[in-house]
């Protein structure tokens, strides 16, 4: 129902040429399914998905509240948790709903080493920062505990922010805590689960975007936001490709957090 309104999402970043000859030969050699419908993916630009899947994936468009971007069928001014003052971040903003295809994705890109879909994700996200009132010009990703990302290899958050094309900053932020898993966890334990998760590594001022791939309470960015603020940001701002949806959280909370 939104595609209409923010179709540049999903075809500036995929406006790709005809597939080449080393495509056909690569194809040949080393055939890509997609990770979300099995078919073949012919054009290896597209990554680990096809074309039809990436064309499923919903944009995330208002109406939301104006700060955290909590989707709403009508909303005037800010949300009840913005009211109240809940988050320390001033301006959250994500590129798409998630869906169970993007699900698809982001599971394959962290847990199956997909990596190629980083690429993609980041150039919808692009789109999403280009066209939102985002004032920052240095980009920070969510960090991962260094237990997990020696485990995994990569930090995805960090490769989705390596697209974005404005100053990247990788150890500014650190997760000194490994924190349990977050399954079937409230708001409020979450909120617990993460306090003093995080420290600030330099020097920090003025305006920062944090980047993680999806956005489930805010729980997270909430406590990094607080913890640049005491190191003297004067704004946080999130942008993540992907949002849970209240509703959505609620049907199904324990399979979200296994997933993400």
């Amino acid at each position: 129902m939104h595609s209409a309104t923010v179709q540049p999402i999903l075809t500036s970043p995929f406006a790709f040429p005809r597939r080449t000859l080393i495509d056909s030969i690569l194809n040949l050699l080393f055939p890509v399914a997609c990770v979300v419908c099995r078919a073949q993916v012919l054009e290896r630009r597209w990554g680990a998905a096809c074309p039809d899947c990436w064309s499923r994936l919903e944009p995330l468009a208002p109406p939301f509240c104006p700060q955290c971007g909590e989707p709403a069928p009508a909303i005037e001014g800010l949300c009840g948790r913005c009211r109240k003052g809940e988050y320390a971040f001033d301006l959250a903003r994500s590129a798409l709903f998630f869906t169970d295809t993007l699900r698809e994705m982001i599971h394959h890109l962290k847990y199956a080493e997909r990596v190629s879909l980083a690429r993609s994700l980041g150039d919808i996200l692009k789109v999403c920062l280009e066209h939102e009132p985002f004032s920052g010009r240095v980009v920070v990703p969510v960090p991962l505990h260094r237990k997990r990302e020696r485990e995994r290899g990569f930090n995805q958050a960090e490769l989705i922010a390596a697209r974005l094309g404005r100053s990247l900053e990788t150890r500014l932020l650190r997760r000194r805590k490994n924190t349990p898993s977050q399954t079937g966890l409230s708001r409020s334990e979450r909120k617990r689960n993460l306090a003093g998760a995080f420290e600030v590594r330099g020097p920090v001022a003025g305006t920062v975007i944090l980047v993680d791939d999806v956005y489930t309470t805010g729980s997270t960015v909430h406590e990094i936001a607080r913890t640049l603020k005491r190191a003297g940001a004067q704004r946080v701002e999130v942008l993540t490709v992907a949002r849970v949806s209240n509703d959505f959280y609620r049907a199904a909370e324990t399979d979200i957090s296994e997933a993400v």
